[in-house]
């Protein structure tokens, strides 16, 4: 009988490949629920997963240590109530549910993917360290997360037209470039301080679009139809729609700063509100 393994510190060093340092002097295989513990606290870096790509990872509230990832790392769910975990410069994949209830968790400065639900929440810290959060779901997933965590680059690619609920009251903060590939976004917020571009697959969706930030300039290019209020409330700076047919089913609202209108067509469903800011036609339709 296969037992999973929790992470005992027996070895002479930190690293996931040392079998001395796993219960029962093993390290862990393809399906093993991994466990880190009160058993030790000692620190671990994970420096070669052998065979293991798709069991689950727990980091319990007793555990006090630091990870550290120094190869990719694909699991099932992912769970951490305590300790550290230090991202490196590869990818993350998470094939199941990620939650963050209590310590603190730096991604990957390179991709972050999940196809479950992602619920870090207000007892753990998530630090995006400058990577991509990629939602790569083929079923509809719910985003439940802490108001004050922001995000750096951020893909939704909802296949199948599949929904992303982010959890009411919510907002998605995007400090770098928000890409809407496919499915829909309905509820919550999407808050972009970067750059917006959704795809000709993308399937639209209610959720409103604020712009926000003092970037000078923050782009928005749509293929697709967006479906939610769009809103430009930047205390400096431009959202330049550039080229091309910018199609909203919604309402338009300037608040604060400048949009500069497409040089093709601006097409708005619903009403135009300019309490503020500049609106800039751009010689555009």
């Amino acid at each position: 009988i296969e037992i999973d393994p929790t992470w005992d510190g027996g070895g002479a060093d930190n690293n996931w490949s040392t079998a001395a340092n796993w219960s029962g002097d093993a390290v862990p295989t393809t399906t093993n629920a991994v466990t880190f513990d009160s058993t030790s606290t000692k620190n671990c870096t994970i420096d070669s997963l052998g065979t293991w790509s798709e069991g689950t990872f727990t980091i319990a509230s007793t555990y006090s240590g630091i990870i550290t990832q120094d190869v990719a790392i694909t699991t099932g769910e992912f769970s951490q109530a305590g300790g550290t975990f230090t991202g490196g410069s590869t990818n993350i994949t998470v094939n199941a549910t990620f939650t963050l209830s209590g310590g603190t968790f730096t991604s990957t400065t390179g991709t972050l993917s999940i196809n479950g639900n992602f619920t870090p929440t207000a007892g753990g810290t998530f630090t995006h360290n400058s990577g991509t959060v990629l939602f790569d779901m083929n079923s509809s997933r719910t985003f439940d997360v802490a108001t004050s965590d922001t995000f750096n680059h951020v893909t939704i690619n909802a296949i199948g037209a599949q929904n992303l609920d982010i959890a009411s009251g919510d907002s998605l903060i995007v400090i770098g470039t928000l890409t809407l590939t496919n499915g829909t976004v309905n509820t919550g917020t999407l808050e972009a301080q970067g750059n917006v571009t959704i795809g000709s697959t993308f399937d639209g969706g209610g959720a409103p679009l604020t712009f926000t930030g003092t970037a000078a300039t923050q782009t928005f290019t749509a293929a697709a139809a967006y479906g939610g209020v769009v809103t430009i409330n930047k205390s400096s700076g431009t959202v330049d729609m550039g080229t091309g047919t910018i199609d909203l089913d919604s309402f338009l609202t300037i608040s604060s700063g400048e949009l500069k209108a497409t040089t093709g067509t601006l097409s708005i469903a619903r009403n135009f509100t300019h309490t503020g800011g500049t609106f800039t036609h751009n010689s555009g339709t």
